[in-house]
């Protein structure tokens, strides 16, 4: 079976090269100058699509205090029609700002520039974009639908509605929208928006909603006018990685000369900065992989307190009692000891909480050290939501590093008894979730 990024392909081009040549705008080539290269960047940029949805994930993490639940609640209330709606006003009011920056900030019009650099404008020409663009662009729209807490479905019906926009707006087509043309963006509006006369540069920045332009001041369309050349004055390579290069060392055929000029001139300070910042969220990202965890996951993990199956064993945290928050089938297959189970979806539904309790309660005896719960599931990810989820319950908590698949390493099942014998304590009634 073909993979769904080649299958959107070939959809895409069945539909706009057809549409291209009955209402071409211009007579051009289907395979023009530059095809090739944005057509790299078509399958490149589905993966970085995915990258960025990470950097929006652990942005987001780092947004958890700013949240408010009960505006997101009412959001996400409200019909489908009417979130849409509302999305489509926010998020471009957000890429109208960030558009807006990437034009008049030089640094960022280096990354902004590789865009505006296709001289024949159709379909595919709406790919071009720098992978550092893509990200910066992607968090302006994305966040603060994110913030404002809309539902899953707005963000799918939005997703699709903004790719078929994008398509539409950069195709070889010259059609009427009559009033349409002022709520919906169009090929005739954001054709201007590229054409090669510099005075016309700063106009049109929406990618959605017109409207925006006419109240910003920046709208310009012509009756009856349409461009008739496109790209930039800047000598910016043609193929994929010369223009991935180009924004940090500027025309690739210049950079021996500039290394003859000085490391200082040769880097440009700030996409460096940048590309320093996609290391790290990369590496961040191997990390949450090898921990078996999503990024916020793994984030929240070192705000919680761990312990290894070598410290159980050591009684470190003595007296513990075992709670396993997987699923019931899972539980039955395996599970260390006579641990009870409280899977992580009923904590999070809430009626689980009240079960780790009397759990909890059940095992305190007068004049004794207080427990302390050590939550585990199958290698650990579970047990840290789980952990976040009961942090306020008023007793001890730690998530077992490593989850059943660690102690299973180092303990067989029949010894299961024997090694928690001297650190575990046993509720008096066990509750289990079945």
């Amino acid at each position: 079976m073909l993979p769904e990024i080649v299958k959107g392909f070939i959809i895409l081009a069945c539909i706009f090269i057809p549409l291209e040549r009955i209402f071409s705008l211009h007579k051009q080539k289907i395979f023009r100058l530059g095809w090739a290269t944005d057509v790299t960047y078509f399958f490149t940029g589905h993966f970085i699509g995915r990258f960025g949805a990470i950097v929006v994930t652990l942005t987001w993490s780092l947004m958890t205090n700013f949240l408010n639940s009960e505006l997101q609640s009412k959001v996400a209330s409200q019909p489908i029609w009417l979130q849409f709606a509302e999305a489509v006003i926010v998020s471009d009011m957000a890429y109208y700002i960030a558009h807006r920056l990437l034009h008049e900030v030089p640094w960022l019009w280096q990354f902004h520039a590789v865009h505006h650099s296709i001289e024949h404008m159709d379909w595919l020409a709406a790919v071009r974009v720098h992978p550092c663009e893509q990200l910066f662009t992607q968090i302006c729209k994305i966040m603060p639908l994110v913030w404002l807490g809309f539902s899953k479905e707005t963000f799918v019906v939005y997703a699709l509605y903004s790719a078929a926009i994008a398509f539409l707006i950069h195709a070889n087509i010259t059609l009427k929208f009559g009033v349409l043309k002022w709520f919906v963006a169009t090929p005739q509006f954001h054709q201007w928006h590229h054409t090669k006369i510099p005075e016309i540069y700063n106009k049109n920045f929406a990618v959605q909603l017109p409207l925006l332009d006419l109240l910003f001041g920046t709208l310009y369309m012509p009756a009856g006018k349409r461009p008739r050349k496109y790209g930039v004055s800047d000598r910016i390579p043609v193929g994929y990685l010369g223009q991935l290069l180009y924004p940090f060392f500027g025309n690739i055929k210049m950079v021996n000369n500039q290394l003859k000029q000085g490391m200082s001139r040769y880097f440009r300070p700030l996409p460096v900065t940048l590309g320093a910042i996609l290391v790290a969220v990369s590496s961040l990202s191997a990390v949450s992989l090898i921990n078996h965890m999503d990024i916020p996951t793994f984030i929240a993990s070192l705000n919680s307190q761990k312990i290894t199956v070598a410290e159980l064993q050591q009684g470190k945290l003595k007296p513990v009692i075992l709670i396993d928050v997987r699923s019931p089938e899972e539980y039955a297959e395996d599970r260390i000891g006579e641990s009870p189970l409280v899977p992580l979806i009923d904590i999070e539904a809430g009626f689980g909480v009240k079960q780790v309790q009397a759990i909890a309660r059940s095992s305190v005896k007068s004049n004794q050290t207080q427990p302390t719960i050590v939550l585990y599931c199958a290698r650990g990810g579970r047990s840290v939501k789980a952990y976040q989820k009961l942090q306020k319950i008023g007793f001890n908590l730690a998530f077992l590093s490593g989850g059943i698949a660690a102690w299973r390493e180092a303990v067989p099942a029949k010894q299961d008894s024997e090694v928690l014998a001297p650190i575990i304590r046993s509720p008096k009634e066990t509750v289990r979730s079945n």
